[in-house]
């Protein structure tokens, strides 16, 4: 049954506008962009994404604000790193996620208003954990952990719902569970970060311990687990070409592998508070995440193979995989060492890898690919949103991936800051290209 416009393609369908677009093809769809003609109804979704990009817009300038602070007047690296992963990212997959398991599921768009209200309660939860950590506030840092708890919980319970009444799923249903999967694990990461705030941990291995286990499960569950699911659809379309049949088999598979391995590697981690050969569980969780990763790029190589990657996105999406495997190699190596090298690299290292090599990247590629699909109102709008949305995308891409090298390396002085000033390269110009980008968008009246 083909979609009206604006709406989700039916199965069958590979709704990507623009001219060098792959035929009709039974692959999952990314949907519709909307049309400027479509009516009124159509046009609430347009709204929601336009106010989304410019969420994460002011998020991204913001991070890349407190990075400039940070090299230039020490800022603590802290706060950039939660307007990243916690603001622009997090925000991302709150409205990507219901968007995509409404098309996944086939399911009736819904009021808008839910989701407004989520994203409100969300960024005053952000808000208030970033002003608390940031004044040695407890009470507010908790209060605004529990704010995006509640938040999150309210988006898994929403898309059990989408779920569990959908009776017409498409081949990669599974991705909404990566999604459920993902919020649990923002849940419990959070809950942690929570109670890092309070200072009311007297242990320090206990200490390592909740931190440790508070970045993997944000890191590498919340956004981690979204984007391997995700990627399983947006991955062929940003590349134009057909899913690989077996996709649907592999996604079932990666979820159980990597949701097994992160619940390994976080119960292991936080028993390292009390049992030190606990950090060999963490390490062979992380192994088996890794192996999970390592699964998901089985079919993806196979729809690269069929059309290479030439497009801004898909070298960003292909450059934050490579990212995460090198990150999570270092990581199960630093876990097996003992979980105080594991902290060390995480603040050394892996904060870069895993936040600027992989998160920032994924983000800026997804978008790059997205807003214009979604935004565009059509062929012509679309390819005048990439062209704003690529401009220097060979330039930035070499800094972005660079700096991210320079600063994974073991050095500090003049290499680490000359990572810093090559990864702000290349990610700083992107908030302001997702401004231009939505200031050309097509008036829906």
């Amino acid at each position: 049954m083909p979609a009206a416009p604006g709406e989700p393609a039916a199965p069958g369908v590979h709704a990507v506008p623009g001219e060098n677009s792959a035929p009709a093809e039974p692959s999952e769809p990314i949907p519709a962009a909307p049309r400027a003609y479509q009516p009124a109804a159509h046009r609430p979704r347009l709204r929601r994404h336009t106010i989304a990009a410019g969420i994460v817009a002011a998020y991204l300038l913001a991070a890349v604000v407190a990075v400039i602070a940070h090299s230039s007047w020490g800022l603590p690296l802290w706060l950039a790193l939660h307007l990243l992963v916690l603001g622009a990212a997090t925000n991302a997959v709150f409205v990507w996620s219901w968007h995509f398991a409404e098309a996944l599921l086939h399911a009736r768009p819904a009021s808008q208003r839910p989701g407004y209200l989520r994203l409100a309660v969300l960024n005053a939860g952000i808000a208030a954990v970033l002003a608390g950590v940031s004044a040695s506030s407890g009470g507010l840092a908790v209060a605004g952990a529990a704010l995006v708890i509640t938040a999150v919980t309210w988006l898994i319970a929403g898309l059990a719902r989408l779920a569990h009444g959908s009776v017409l799923a498409g081949r990669l249903r599974e991705v909404v569970w990566y999604y459920l999967a993902a919020g649990v694990a923002l849940a419990l990461g959070a809950a942690l970060g929570g109670l890092l705030a309070t200072n009311v941990v007297s242990s320090a291995r206990l200490d390592t311990a909740l931190r440790l286990a508070h970045a993997h499960l944000n890191l590498l569950g919340w956004l981690g687990l979204a984007i391997l699911g995700t990627e399983f659809m947006l991955w062929p379309a940003v590349l134009r070409t057909r899913m690989a049949d077996d996709a649907p088999q592999w996604a079932r598979r990666v979820l159980v592998v990597t949701v097994a391995g992160l619940t390994a590697a976080a119960g292991g981690l936080l028993a390292t508070a009390y049992v030190s050969a606990a950090r060999w569980v963490a390490a062979a969780g992380m192994l088996t995440y890794a192996a999970g990763v390592a699964g998901s790029l089985v079919p993806a190589v196979r729809e690269m193979r069929v059309r290479p990657p030439r497009s801004a996105a898909a070298w960003a999406l292909l450059a934050g995989n490579a990212w995460l495997l090198a990150g999570i190699c270092a990581d199960v190596a630093a876990l097996s060492a003992g979980p105080g090298l594991a902290d060390r690299l995480l603040a050394g290292s892996l904060v870069p890898i895993l936040a600027l090599g992989v998160v920032a990247q994924i983000l800026t590629g997804a978008l790059t690919f997205l807003l214009p699909v979604v935004a565009g109102g059509g062929p012509a709008g679309n390819r005048r949103l990439t062209a704003v949305l690529e401009r220097g995308w060979p330039a930035r891409a070499a800094a972005t991936n660079a700096g991210v090298l320079l600063l994974a390396l073991p050095a500090g002085g003049a290499p680490r800051l000359a990572g810093w000033l090559l990864a702000l390269a290349g990610l700083g110009p992107f908030p302001f290209l997702v401004v231009a980008a939505l200031a050309r968008r097509p008036r829906c009246g």
